[in-house]
């Protein structure tokens, strides 16, 4: 044998044993899907599953948003399962590994808010399918004391947070004016002088989600429908906002214009700095209406909350203060 058939035996005795080395991986990785699909269906079986999800995943709802919604639901089923998946016990023992729970949400570092719903989702899982065995079911508690403090604390160190934006002021404003374009502009005034949500805004394209009203002292209210307000009746789902000042008025100038469209949020970080997006505006209308001799109680109608507390807690910064 030649060196040359030599180095070509050589290479082809290299490939067939790297393809036996793939088949080997293939196999190895299919007999562990195949033990995991099966300790899934111990867990989740699908018939279970499918009739979950048409039950109380997949609702009857319609309207604006419900795509959005709808994803957020099966978003958190799919994390739910996850959870589910990882404890690996029947919902009958849940209770008696509630800590399991609360190490799971610790290790993937949720906010606080976010294990809620994932947990509000598994406890109904476990009450469906403990109904279908005839078997006890506790629910498993929502994080308190040391357990809630741990997933706060887990929940700030996680790199890349999403947190709270930043308000956005009129002196921002004044920087954006020169840096963006009119319709951006607008839609970012709206947001700061009439402290509506970012959805609240695109809705006031469509003339069904606001009207104006003329009170006998000459002044005006514009009247907002919440979409993201479902628990009322439609009727009770309107919100006002009073036009005290010079700039609500023109802000009604540019509803009435319809010239407005939603900025990109890198487009807002570029000119006005990193943890501003497109809360911002409504992030600082607390403050603005404060430091305008507006008081607490009315902004919190104005801003569509049920509670002032949630109003104070949320949006109002502790730093400032309005004499």
């Amino acid at each position: 044998m030649s060196i040359h058939e030599a180095r070509q035996r050589t290479q082809q005795l290299n490939q067939q044993l790297q393809i036996k080395n793939q088949e080997l991986q293939i196999l190895k990785s299919q007999t562990k899907d195949k033990e995991l699909r099966i300790k899934h269906d111990c867990v989740l079986p699908e018939s279970f599953v499918l009739e979950f999800e048409n039950r109380f995943i997949i609702t009857r709802e319609s309207g604006l948003n419900y795509k959005t919604r709808k994803k957020r639901r099966f978003t958190l089923w799919k994390a739910a399962q996850r959870l589910i998946f990882f404890i690996g016990k029947d919902p009958d023992q849940w209770f008696y590994y509630s800590k399991d729970f609360y190490d799971f949400f610790y290790q993937h570092k949720y906010s606080l808010g976010y294990s809620r719903s994932i947990l509000k989702i598994a406890n109904l899982w476990g009450y469906f399918i403990s109904r279908k065995l005839n078997t006890p079911f506790l629910e498993i508690p929502h994080a308190s004391g040391y357990e809630r403090r741990r997933l706060i604390d887990a929940s700030y160190e996680k790199k890349n947070r999403r947190l709270p934006s930043k308000p956005i002021s009129p002196k921002h404003l004044a920087v954006l004016k020169e840096k963006i374009n009119q319709p951006n502009f607008n839609w970012l005034y709206l947001s700061v002088w009439l402290g509506l949500r970012p959805q609240e805004i695109d809705n006031l394209q469509n003339s069904e989600m606001w009207k104006t009203e003329g009170l006998p002292t000459g002044r005006k209210v514009l009247w907002v429908y919440q979409t993201k307000i479902i628990a009322l009746p439609p009727a009770d789902r309107w919100k006002p906002i009073p036009l005290i000042f010079e700039e609500q008025l023109f802000a009604l100038q540019i509803l009435k214009a319809q010239k407005f469209k939603r900025p990109l949020v890198k487009s807002v970080k570029n000119n006005i700095g990193e943890g501003h997006d497109l809360y911002g505006g409504r992030k600082g209308f607390v403050d603005l209406m404060l430091s305008l001799g507006q008081d607490l109680s009315n902004i919190s109608i104005w801003m569509g909350h049920s509670t002032l507390n949630r109003t104070w807690r949320n949006y109002k910064n502790k730093s400032l203060y309005h004499i």
